[in-house]
């Protein structure tokens, strides 16, 4: 007897749940919209002529494959076809610079982003050639994630002041 009413049970909640999904997915007085947008695609042609002069720059031949523009957090996330991926906030400024896993920033996109006191830091210990990404955060500080073992995150200030390396 205990098994049949286990049995049932489980197939009443089955049904409940069921039910409970249903009823989330009809649409709501609003004409079906589903509520705020956080983000969605957007043009190339969207995207603020300061980052479109930063892509045309550094990576003409590369090729768009994917803009998402985040309202929330006021950004637009680009994906190239060469699998870099740039981040910018709303008035073109370039956030973050990332290349591809196991692969590294042209030199000339790193001396174009970071300050020139930064960029001759890692210039002469010998790691230009070896950057990875490049991220302003906050608009205070730069990271810059390196293509080496061991500690491999250099941080510096938006002059260009050497803070830490981190791993």
């Amino acid at each position: 007897m205990k098994p049949k009413a286990l049995i049932s049970g489980i197939a009443s909640l089955a049904i409940l749940f069921g039910a409970a999904d249903a009823v989330a997915q009809i649409p709501v007085g609003n004409g079906g919209n589903p509520g705020i947008a956080i983000s969605g695609s957007a043009n190339y042609a969207q995207l603020p002529k300061k980052a479109q002069a930063f892509i045309e720059k550094h990576f003409k031949d590369a090729g768009v494959l994917k803009c998402e523009k985040y309202f929330a957090k006021g950004k637009y996330e680009v994906e190239l076809r060469n699998g870099i991926d740039l981040e910018f906030n709303t008035k073109g400024d370039l956030i973050e610079v990332d290349a591809p896993d196991n692969t590294v920033l042209p030199i000339a996109v790193v001396k174009d982003v970071m300050p020139r006191k930064a960029y001759g830091r890692l210039e002469k210990d010998g790691f230009a050639g070896m950057v990875e990404t490049i991220e302003l955060n906050r608009g205070k500080v730069y990271e810059v994630d390196l293509n080496i073992d061991g500690p491999d995150t250099y941080v510096f200030d938006v002059d260009g002041v050497f803070l830490a390396i981190e791993d």
